[in-house]
């Protein structure tokens, strides 16, 4: 390796751990002070805080304070309703679910995963505007497996929503309740509502290590999902500088016709309400600090971030409804479906709401999707998501060999040419046009495609892109050990060094990695290859705080390909031979 080689690599090292130290300062929000904490919590909502509705873009040059208490004057009551797999917590408050706790998924210290745990304003609630009256006192009554929940507004309208909840144990319908909500009109004029929004609750993390790019909110709207996480909100500025370009956002607003539904989510689970025939036209979020993570982590989390200050964010949303009109006497009713669960792929395609798109799989969402149901079929057979993995590597590799066998010859041959392409360098080095005339002419004239090397990484980005998104919301890899590695779908740290977490697949990855381009025959000029040397560190920099299982695959890919050029390096060498050319007929 050069002079120049050696210094851009060690630049690159540089910025790849300070921007580490970066992520981990400034994605943490500040930690709300105890008092402003018991004013937060004794206020009805953070969203009450606003005075009027959001605008479309609205944003702050400083975040919201608290506003004053808002005393309820009616007590706050709740009831607990008990499903084969979701126990719901209803409140007055709201008249909505104040909780949704999953009984079949584990969080934290032996907690069940709770939906809407950290949430103000309760699953369910409306309001005309958001945040306003959102948490009104209702009358709720529970019978069998339906909950009523009433309250009738100063213009004398009658407000009656009918939670109808689960009673199946398996598939989706055990994380589905119905909510029907009907308006009569009992006044003595004309009713007009201007609209309406429901709240879809609230996403928190789920672990400690979760990434804010996990907690968001999304809409759904002709067969695509817009999605904004917590970190949407954050105030623009320049990467390690520090310079602000734009103020941070105090709230997340989109009004358009179709909507058919809207949902918050966490790495692995969300909670989504979908209009039954009917869709929505407004889109709204927004975000607030809590400190929650001292609970989840707990003295061991103390123990190994001495002097730190852990704590997230939350976002809450809500999906708005179009305007109508009552007459006297005249009731409006609309249904709609909350589903309150794991982000699953196989669950979430039975809705018939295009729900699945909450997953989020991109551009290569065909390729997750069929890795996923690949893995799954494995897994039975193995009786490991780790060894599914490898196993899938495997015969991906394994499929892709006559392309790699065929890239590897490719190598060698533009190997063999080398002494040419020399030549053709020092002849025409002043003219670098001309250079690449006849370096081009040199390869046609032998038959040698010089970007036969590239096909088989062309054709595995689609995979690592694929693995990549399904391995980072994968449900089924959630608390699945290997070894040291406790949970293949959170990063494997097993200490802390000066604040950095040492993640020891990444690490074994990006070797593997170094390994595998030591052996590969070289081809194309010294900048190309020393280009190609900073591959371990973009991959390092990709995987290292991502899913484990996503590092994994890549080493266990690497270690696959270092043993098909093992197999293959040894071959004699073709020697170049000039393809000829069949002559014109006259």
């Amino acid at each position: 390796m050069d002079k120049q080689g050696k210094i851009g690599i060690t630049i690159t090292i540089i910025f790849l751990v300070a921007w580490q130290m970066y992520q981990a300062k400034n994605y943490k929000p500040p930690v709300t002070p105890p008092a402003a904490q018991a004013t937060a919590t004794a206020s009805t909502s953070p969203l009450d805080k606003a005075a009027t509705a959001p605008q479309e873009g609205a944003v702050a040059t400083e975040p919201k304070k608290p506003a004053a208490p808002v005393e309820q004057a009616v007590p706050e009551q709740t009831q607990k309703i008990v499903t084969p797999s979701v126990d719901y917590v209803f409140t007055n408050h709201g008249g909505g679910i104040l909780r949704a706790e999953l009984l079949k998924h584990a969080a934290e210290d032996d907690h069940h995963v709770t939906l809407n745990e950290y949430g103000t304003i309760p699953i369910g609630a409306l309001s005309e505007k958001p945040g306003e009256e959102a948490n009104a006192p209702y009358t709720v009554t529970s019978k069998g497996g339906s909950v009523v929940c009433e309250r009738t507004t100063p213009d004398q309208v009658q407000i009656t929503k009918k939670f109808t909840l689960p009673t199946a144990g398996d598939g989706k319908d055990q994380y589905i309740a119905t909510l029907e909500v009907s308006f009569t009109n009992h006044g003595d004029k004309a009713y007009r509502n201007d609209g309406y929004y429901v709240y879809v609750g609230s996403a928190a993390p789920i672990h400690v290590k979760d990434m804010p790019m996990y907690i968001g909110y999304d809409w759904y709207r002709g067969g695509k999902a817009t999605d904004i996480n917590v970190m949407w909100f954050n105030a623009g500025k320049i990467p390690l500088v520090g310079i602000q370009t734009s103020p941070e956002k105090t709230s997340y607003t989109n009004t358009t016709d179709g909507i058919g539904w809207a949902g918050t989510y966490s790495q692995y689970f969300t909670s989504i309400v979908t209009p039954i025939e009917a869709s929505g036209n407004r889109a709204w979020a927004q975000r607030f600090p809590v400190d929650i993570e001292t609970r989840m982590a707990g003295a061991e989390w103390e123990r190994k971030n001495p002097g730190a200050t852990p704590s997230s964010y939350v976002i809450e949303g809500a999906i708005g409804m179009p305007t109508f009109d009552l007459k006297p006497g005249a009731t409006f009713s609309q249904k709609f479906r909350i589903y309150t669960g794991p982000r699953q792929y196989q669950v979430l395609k039975q809705l018939d709401g295009g729900e699945s798109a909450i997953l989020q799989f991109g551009m290569f969402g065909f390729v997750s999707k069929m890795l996923l149901s690949a893995m799954n079929h494995i897994k039975p057979f193995v009786g490991s998501y780790a060894v599914a993995i490898i196993v899938l590597t495997l015969l991906i590799k394994s499929l892709l060999w006559p392309w790699q066998n065929k890239a590897t010859q490719s190598m060698k041959k533009m190997q063999a040419l080398s002494p040419k392409m020399n030549e053709i360098k020092e002849k025409y080095k002043d003219d670098p046009a001309r250079m690449n005339q006849e370096t081009m002419k040199l390869y046609k004239d032998y038959g040698i495609n010089p970007f036969g090397g590239c096909l088989p990484m062309l054709i595995q980005l689609p995979v690592f892109f694929g693995f990549y998104r399904m391995l980072g919301t994968a449900i089924e890899l959630r608390n699945s050990s290997f070894f040291w590695v406790h949970d293949l779908s959170q990063p494997d740290t097993v200490f802390h060094l000066a604040g950095i977490p040492v993640n020891i697949l990444p690490l074994c990855m990006a070797a593997t990695n170094v390994w595998m381009m030591a052996i590969t025959p070289k081809s194309g000029d010294n900048t190309q290859q020393r280009m190609m040397m900073f591959m371990p560190l973009i991959f390092l920099f990709i995987c290292y705080n991502y899913a484990s299982g996503l590092a994994l695959y890549m080493m266990v890919q690497n270690l696959f390909s270092v043993a098909q050029l093992y197999l293959t390096r040894n071959q004699v060498a073709p020697i170049p031979q000039k393809v000829a050319v069949a002559k014109k007929k006259r």
